[in-house]
């Protein structure tokens, strides 16, 4: 009883908290992941307009050239060689998803957890499963595990298949941020539900879309958003594909790095 009454009350801080900031608490993303399952790799965006949405998310790039870190403001791309640069505003995209992070819980999770295990004590935390949140992890690393994707040419090949190129990354002791989103089960083929985390170090040096981790120490801060905005291209690219097929398992595989399956 007094656990229900201790998540009401706090249910109810968060609802006035995002009452006050509804004009920032909005998850703007361009084109869907079934699309970019699917193949769309056209840009239907610039990475400058998404930034006018937001100052943190992520996505991909033109061509599927890479994973995209918007961080601070700036955005950055991890490419397949393991090179990481800032891009300029006028980068096409054809899949992202951002928000203005404005940090609404503050959490310390228990040392030394890996992925999975973070992943069960942080949904545990969570005000409710019915809401998106914005997600950045600053810690120390014992050791990080993630991935990118080469650029991709046409005719291009679904999104599983241009995974079997990728290229895996492993970094040990390092300092860095985890940057990305926890979204409901219900934005299945919208987005990814669950949760979808890029990682960014310190020195800027390494990234990629995030497989696994043992953190040693960090941070946690979430932001709750209750609007989401969903720009669908009028590209034929977009237009004409077939997005009724359901993609769950390629989603998963793709997300856990496990194309070859």
């Amino acid at each position: 009883m007094k656990i229900s009454t201790r998540l009401s009350a706090m249910v109810l801080g968060f609802g006035i908290c995002i009452q006050a900031q509804a004009g920032d608490d909005t998850l703007y993303q361009v084109s869907t992941i079934d699309a970019l399952l699917a193949g769309v790799y056209e840009p239907v965006a610039q990475v400058g307009d998404l930034m006018r949405h937001g100052d943190f998310g992520l996505g991909t790039f033109e061509a599927l050239d890479g994973e995209a870190i918007l961080f601070e403001g700036r955005i950055y791309q991890a490419r397949s060689d393991g090179v990481v640069r800032q891009m300029p505003p006028e980068t096409g995209t054809p899949f992202m998803a951002v928000t203005h992070f404005d940090q609404d819980l503050a959490l310390t999770p228990p040392s030394d957890q890996n992925y999975a295990d973070f992943k069960s004590w942080l949904e545990a935390a969570l005000p409710s499963r019915n809401i998106a949140y914005a997600i950045r992890v600053d810690g120390q690393f014992a050791q990080v595990r993630y991935r990118s994707v080469p650029r991709q040419y046409k005719p291009y090949p679904p999104l599983l298949e241009a995974s079997k190129s990728q290229t895996f990354f492993e970094q040990k002791e390092i300092r860095g941020t985890l940057i990305g989103f926890w979204c409901p089960a219900f934005t299945k083929g919208v987005n990814v539900p669950g949760f979808h985390l890029h990682f960014l170090s310190d020195d800027r040096q390494h990234a990629g879309h995030l497989l696994d981790f043992e953190l040693t120490r960090g941070q946690v801060a979430i932001d709750l958003t209750n609007d989401w905005s969903v720009g669908l291209p009028m590209d034929p690219s977009f237009l004409d594909a077939n997005l009724e097929a359901d993609r769950s398992e390629a989603l998963h595989r793709v997300e856990q790095g496990k194309s070859d399956e």
